[in-house]
This record gives structure tokens, sequence and C-alpha cells, in this order.
């Protein structure tokens, strides 16, 4: 093998006020299995330990990938966003409960 070898980003973890709660509130939110502050759907994983959530400036946010430029703006809808449109991007960001910012997005 030349070159680096293949990595992917396998999971996140978080601090939160409620852990449990807020994997609870992601599973809901997005169909996803909830275990005590674990969350996990297909090619997902995030994991929510007690702890101050972080304060968020700038760009920091964390994505969700979808297949179609539909499936971001039925996304938007259930979350009341307003979408950002371009050729090749469809996506929003938004807050979870906490003050996590996650954006919903399709890119060509």
């Amino acid at each position: 093998m030349s070159g680096k070898p293949l990595i992917r980003l396998d999971h996140i973890n978080l601090p939160a006020n409620r852990p449990e709660w807020l994997a609870d509130w992601y599973a809901e939110q997005f169909g996803f299995t909830a275990h005590k502050g674990f969350v996990s759907g297909p090619g997902t994983l995030l994991v929510f330990e007690q702890g101050e959530p972080s304060d968020y400036r700038g760009n920091v946010h964390f994505g969700f990938r979808c297949e179609s430029r539909q499936q971001v703006q039925e996304w938007a809808t259930r979350f009341n966003e307003v979408l950002e449109e371009e050729r090749t991007y469809s996506g929003f960001k938004t807050k979870d409960p906490e003050g996590n910012v996650f954006e919903v997005y399709w890119e060509k």
C-alpha cells in the first residue's frame, strides 16, 4: 500500500448536562437507537457524557449527510429551518437542546 492508510471518523463524544436525555432526543429526532448516553444508527455513533456543554463559536459543528436535496428539505421542515441553497449544496445548521450545533446537508 502506498500513501496514507484509509481512515474514517468512527464516533463523536460530547459533554452534556443530561447525557441519557440528550441521547434519547437524538434517537427520537433521527430514528436512531439510544442506550445509556450512546446513540447509534447507520454509520453514526454519538456518545454523550456528563459535563458542561461546549460554548460553540464560529463554525464548530458536526454534520449529517443526506442522499438528496429533497431529504434535506424534509429535515429542514421538521426542524423549522430555512435551507441554504447553492448549485451543489443544500443544507442548514441548527442546535440541539443543549446547544450543540449540527448540520444536515446534501452535497454533489
